[in-house]
């Protein structure tokens, strides 16, 4: 590079300095600070040592590169074994199209996490009981001494089902995400600023509370090991065992929220904490010793995977505080938020009893609505005073937008409230940005944007209120925008890895997924669900260029793809009853969710054309991961073959003309092919996935998207993204724009327009008639953000077309706004856009990252009089100028605009007319 700067941005396992990662061979990954025009990485050369100081050449002591040929910048570790809980400190640095070298980049680090089961030798401990009680909580502790300073001190920590751990009195980590005993995540917390010399404390308050939607049963039990390097060379390990204290927690045997998450409403009694508890010199005489189940590994928890995401908390005050009667306060935070309440008292009354009630939406007297839009969850808290000040927090999150305290025996102001909300730590919760001329449209992006975040906990949860389960659409759903509003990329990859084990938990003989992973009712299967899988690894592959989880993924893509195969009909090409969600309302294809979001597609029928089309696109995408993978011809062959026999028989039993039907009948009551009867039901969803998935002849493509967008808005929030896709790939960016805009029509405006601050789980929550049915509908369900990836790719124009961001396609709609801009994160950095349509004129303005390439479509069907950058002009008479801009590679006149090849770099462009 013109400067020599060196690669900025180092990330290993996509994260900055991690500690605690479980992989041997992680992926490093970085970008350069150039503003260069074309600037492209040719080769690279990384150093990884075990200090800083041997990050040279000459005495990198763990692995060298030497210089490798390759744009791609990123590159799998492969030298010496790892050394489980050990730091590795790394640097890179690379030659650019000119041949210049870089200077080595500041040095970056990871470490390791605990391996295998001989890493460990703590054992997992709990307070002894009669018997496990829903909904326990209980303290555990221990003291010790350390004689020297500390350098370096880890704690390895994991509890059923979840902790908050203490060092001196400070929280200092909340854990983990959930999952089965025989695979139970650990964490990896930094403790060199909690740890001094001297008197030390160490403790936790874990939870456990049975199964639930999301939560296997498994047992409590806790687990902890301290290692502490000492700035003398010496080492101490400290670990859970009979040494260790344990009592009771202040939290009241209480009844559940609801039988699906299976939480007790929390009721917590001041009077009984142990003020203290976790500094030294607490007096635990009182407390009993713990039960040692047994030094791990010991049933149930077979295994211990180190956990390599992390969960962020923040405050969030109150936008008003009302007192709508003399003893009850209304607190409003805004939106709704995923997070827990604190109320700070000031002067506490022993023994006086305060009740607080979270919730989603007011009573027309003011009060918190315990019944609209709690989705059937008891959301009530109490709280008992002790003398003095305290505070109340309790331990598990909802979805809460409103807050009402009852008789808390003193005026409250809006400093003693707040609510602490929680998210999956991402790299920048603002990196994707959207402005234009349209102000519903801006806010529809913030909603989503807003639901991903919040929506995205311990798993991708469907909702942080009734079920928090991981279910596989939901996650499929959310994942789209999470790496594409904040470049998150590790809960993804828990998630995909999460699903790909549930696989090979309950399903490996038939090549499925459970429906939610994990979860506490066991083995069920929704089909759509699993045919939607390998749609989602190529999606996050294009966006995270994580090759490794591609590989892991491949052999259950092609157990997918035989499932589908083994649903085909001979005669017909048609997957006809395709197994899956016995017993319940899944049966043979859920086709959207709830109910009433389906429209009226008519299920009944042996060959649905929702499921066939996820099907045949579920062969696609095995391909595309074939073909990215470099599997033999036979293997893609395989999957192009039998989707080309499902695309057919499609085309010539599901279609009619501009319209496809919902289904259709292969099998006659003898069991023997037959001419097909079919459903005289046209749904949107049934024409929808055809277009988004390019299965639609091309004589047909311009009527099937003209019905399909005089259609309105007729798929739920679950499944809108293929009606989205399909107005994207035919082209049709003001049909979005008025989906997205109709306050009176169902869809993101009317949820806006009524004063929903997140999105639903069906546009019917306020309308859904018996009031029963709607009681139990989310508003609170972050499937439905996916419309801000569509206004990102149809109205602001950006589409990744290869792995890890290194092609892009930057296409403005030629209707529908007048103007837009906004920021995409990328791999490779983030691309800017800004165009306006200013009558016979539209202006550009592009940045492409450094790295990547990218076509730019100027918008326009007719000769342009001009086209310019910077000023320069582009095409003359008949053909593109022979001199062209720095960065510039070729202009092409297309039938959709002029087609402008660029590199790296920023760019003006403007279209006359």
């Amino acid at each position: 590079m013109a400067d020599a700067s060196p690669p900025i941005g180092l990330r290993t396992a996509y994260a900055v300095d991690p500690i605690g990662i479980g992989e041997r061979e992680p992926t490093l990954r970085w970008r350069a600070p150039t503003d260069r025009r074309g600037a492209s990485q040719t080769a690279f050369r990384v150093l990884v040592a075990t200090s800083p100081d041997r990050l040279s050449p000459e005495r990198a002591d763990v692995w060298d590169t030497g210089k490798r040929r390759s744009e791609r910048p990123a590159v799998r570790y492969d030298g010496p074994e790892l050394e489980a809980g050990e730091a590795y400190y790394w640097t890179v640095r690379v030659w650019e199209d000119h041949g210049e070298a870089s200077a080595w980049s500041e040095p970056a680090s990871w470490e390791t996490a605990l391996f295998d089961a001989d890493d460990w030798s703590a054992s997992w401990i709990r307070r002894p009981t009669d018997g496990f009680e829903r909904g326990e909580f209980s303290y555990v502790r221990r003291e010790f001494a350390l004689d020297g300073e500390v350098e370096r001190a880890r704690a390895y920590v994991s509890a059923s089902h979840q902790y908050a751990l203490s060092v001196n009195g400070e929280t200092v980590d909340r854990g983990q995400s959930f999952s089965y005993p025989d695979f139970q995540y650990y964490k990896t917390v930094a403790l060199d600023d909690a740890l001094s010399e001297g008197d030390n404390a160490v403790g936790a308050l874990y939870n456990w509370n049975g199964e639930g939607q999301g939560r296997p049963e498994a047992e409590p039990g806790f687990v902890a090991q301290l290692e502490i390097e000492f700035a003398d060379g010496r080492e101490r390990v400290i670990t859970t065992d009979g040494e260790w204290q344990t009592r009771p927690a202040e939290w009241v045997s209480a009844p559940l929220r609801n039988e699906e998450i299976a939480e007790p409403v929390e009721t917590i009694d001041g009077r009984v904490v142990p003020h203290g508890w976790a500094e030294a010199g607490f007096d635990d005489a009182a407390w009993d010793p713990v039960e040692v189940v047994g030094a791990h590994p010991t049933d149930p928890w077979e295994r211990l995977i180190a956990q390599d995401r992390e969960r962020v908390h923040h405050r969030v005050d109150p936008e008003s505080v009302e007192r709508v009667d003399e003893d009850t306060y209304v607190v409003d935070f805004g939106k709704v938020y995923t997070g827990v309440p604190r109320v700070a008292f000031a002067d506490g009354s022993d023994g006086r009893r305060v009740k607080l009630l979270a919730g989603y939406r007011l009573t027309a007297e003011g009060y918190v609505d315990d019944t609209e839009g709690t989705q059937w969850t008891d959301m009530r808290y109490e709280y008992v005073q002790r003398d003095g000040e305290q505070a109340f927090r309790p331990f598990n999150y909802l979805g809460v937008r409103y807050l009402q305290i009852e008789d808390p025996g003193e005026d409250l102001d809006s400093d003693q409230i707040s609510l602490v909300a929680s998210h999956n730590e991402v790299p920048d919760a603002r990196a994707a940005t959207f402005e234009c001329d349209d102000e519903t449209v801006e806010d529809v992006f913030g909603l989503a944007r807003h639901s991903a975040l919040y929506g995205s906990q311990e798993q991708f949860v469907d909702t942080p209120t009734r079920e928090k389960g991981q279910f596989l659409a939901d996650a499929f759903n959310v994942s789209a925008v999470t790496t594409r509003a904040f470049r998150e990329r590790r809960l993804s990859r828990q998630a995909i890895r999460e699903f790909l084990r549930s696989h090979y938990r309950y399903w490996a003989p038939e090549g499925r997924f459970n429906a939610v992973y994990p979860n506490g009712d066991g083995k069920r299967d929704i089909p759509d669900f699993t045919v939607t899988f390998p749609q989602w690894l190529h999606e996050y592959y294009r966006e995270s260029d994580d090759r490794a989880t591609l590989e892991r993924a491949y052999p259950v893509v092609r157990a997918v793809a035989d499932y589908v195969v083994e649903h085909v009909d001979e005669e017909t090409g048609l997957v006809t009853r395709l197994s899956g969600g016995e017993g319940g309302p899944y049966h043979e294809g859920i086709v959207d969710w709830p109910p009433e979001m389906r429209y009226g597609y008519d299920r009944d029928w042996p060959a649905r054309t929702t499921v066939n089309v996820l099907c045949a696109n579920a062969l696609d995408r095995a391909a595309d991961v074939a073909a990215e993978l470099d599997r033999p011809d036979a293997e893609r062959a395989y999957y192009d073959e039998n989707r080309d026999a499902i695309e057919a028989g499609i085309d010539e039993h599901l279609r009619e003309g501009d319209r496809y039907v919902d289904g259709a009948d292969p099998i006659d009551e003898d069991g023997i092919s037959d001419a097909l009867p079919a459903s005289d039901h046209s749904s949107q969803h049934a024409s929808a996935l055809p277009l988004a998935t390019g299965l639609v002849p091309d004589d047909q493509v311009e009527n099937v998207a003209d019905r399909v967008a005089a259609g309105g808005m007729r798929m739920g929030p679950m499944m809108v993204r293929w009606l989205l896709d399909a107005l994207d790939r035919t082209d049709r960016p003001a049909a979005m724009v008025d989906l997205l805009t109709d306050a009176d029509a169902d869809g993101w405006a009317n949820i806006l327009d009524v004063g929903g601050t997140f999105t639903w789980e069906t546009w019917h929550c306020r309308t859904l008639e018996p009031a029963d049915e709607r009681h139990n509908r989310s508003e609170s369900h972050a499937m439905g953000a996916t419309v801000l990836t569509s206004i990102q790719r149809t109205l602001l124009g950006v589409h990744v077309t290869s792995p890890g961001a290194a092609t892009l396609e930057v296409a403005p709609p030629a209707e529908g706004l007048s103007e837009a801009s906004g920021r995409v994160p990328t791999e490779r950095g983030p691309v800017s856009v800004d165009w306006e349509r200013d009558g016979d004129a539209f202006a550009l303005d592009v940045t492409v990252p450094w790295n990547a390439t990218a076509t730019v479509v100027l918008p326009g069907d007719g000769e342009p009089e001009s086209v310019t950058e910077d000023g320069t002009p582009l095409l003359g008479v008949d053909e593109p100028v022979a001199d062209l801009p720095e960065g510039v590679e070729s202009v092409e006149r297309r039938k959709d605009g002029v087609a402008v090849e660029v590199g790296a770099g920023s760019y003006s462009f403007e279209r006359r007319e």
